[in-house]
């Protein structure tokens, strides 16, 4: 495979999969991680990607225009999002409640956090967020909306799901997205996810979103929920001040999970 071949080949991936090391690179292609190195620096020098932590990352303006695989980005920051996610279902969901968990990465690592409470409702419009309830909360009441399966983020969506949510109310929302800015709140890629996201906030009391600090300064390109309108904001310790005390400001609740507290 020429450079040329093989670094066209190694952006599709990091895009892909939202990540890549040079280790895992060097190996893929049977090329010393010298060479992999020079790859990524010509990628980067490109403005395509941006190299970190012994490996490389889409630059902000490829992750906006580009949907990872749901599996890619269950990969991205795994240890904040188990964090953030588990901190969400010790502090915030209680015995006989009912809930919306959104499909996203972050929201779907609560699930093994819930196994301790009883009488739960939990409704979805993710497949494998269904997956996980199912064979891990044996107990709980699992209500999946049906509607179009989206591939690339086994999601339902469309008409059906959205009409879906016109049925009942729900307690709590739990919600996660691709970016967040002060101006345009939270974001995701595509409008047809975005459109069921809407109709749960619009039938659930309270919205909690979950996002880890990576997030943070990202526009992608439609609308869920504007920052004024979120309840509860759980994050690390990685969020910018500024923007955590403006949330503050304008009424969101913001809770700092640290490292320490996952460790008690």
């Amino acid at each position: 495979m020429i450079p040329a071949q093989r670094r066209r080949d190694i952006l599709k991936l990091i895009l892909d999969q939202g990540s890549s090391t040079i280790t895992e690179l060097s190996q893929r292609y049977s090329v010393s991680e010298m060479t992999i190195r020079r790859d990524l620096k010509a990628l980067a020098d490109e403005g395509q990607i941006q190299t970190a932590h012994g490996g490389a990352v889409p630059t902000t303006s490829n992750a906006f225009q580009h949907e990872q695989l749901y599996a890619a980005k269950a990969r991205l920051n795994v240890e904040l999002k188990r964090r953030i996610a588990r901190y969400a279902a010790e502090n915030f969901v209680d015995s006989n409640d009912i809930i919306i968990l959104e499909s996203g990465s972050t929201v779907t690592a609560m699930v093994p956090y819930l196994q301790d409470k009883d009488n739960l409702t939990v409704v979805t419009n993710g497949l494998y967020t269904t997956n996980e309830l199912r064979s891990m909360l044996s107990k709980a009441s699992v209500i999946c909306t049906g509607g179009i399966l989206r591939d690339m983020s086994f999601t339902f969506v469309g008409p059906v799901a959205e009409g879906f949510f016109q049925q009942f109310y729900a307690r709590k929302l739990f919600l996660s997205g691709i970016g967040f800015t002060l101006e345009t709140g939270l974001t995701d890629p595509q409008m047809i996810d975005t459109q069921v996201k809407k109709a749960m906030i619009a039938r659930s009391d309270q919205v909690i979103v979950l996002l880890d600090s990576s997030k943070f300064g990202i526009k992608s390109f439609t609308p869920v929920i504007l920052a004024q309108d979120i309840d509860v904001l759980i994050t690390d310790s990685g969020a910018p001040a500024s923007l955590v005390a403006e949330l503050r400001r304008l009424g969101v609740d913001v809770h700092i999970v640290a490292e320490e507290a996952e460790r008690q």
